[in-house]
């Protein structure tokens, strides 16, 4: 595996859905065996994935913004920088083929890193 770095932030992973952006952050705690589908490893709420506003507190739901998930405080750092999360999709991404194809990429990136 090609290691590609996006920003100070993130790496890359190509899968047959797209490219994804991995946060360096995120991916040094994750647990590839302790993944459940449906979570989201990032923390993020969902809205930006959905598209469907959330209602937390922490949404900026009611305000002058738009929300659309890029608004939330609680947002996963790639979605307010604009690039699609490997994390929110494997929570929120109903296609199985992807969501397995981004964590044999996840767990190849961090053996890769650890070597």
């Amino acid at each position: 595996m090609t290691i590609k770095t996006i920003d100070q932030h993130a790496y890359e992973i190509v899968t047959e859905e797209g490219t994804f952006a991995v946060c360096k952050d995120t991916l040094a705690k994750f647990d590839v065996t302790k993944h459940e589908h449906g979570v989201a490893a990032c923390g993020c709420c969902g809205c930006c994935f959905t598209g469907d506003c959330c209602d937390d507190n922490d949404c900026t739901h009611g305000t002058d913004e738009e929300c659309e998930g890029k608004a939330c405080l609680h947002a996963c750092h790639e979605n307010r920088e604009g690039h699609e999360c490997a994390f929110c999709h494997l929570a929120f991404d109903t296609n199985e083929k992807c969501h397995e194809e981004i964590l044999a990429n996840l767990k190849a990136l961090k053996a890769e890193l650890a070597a």
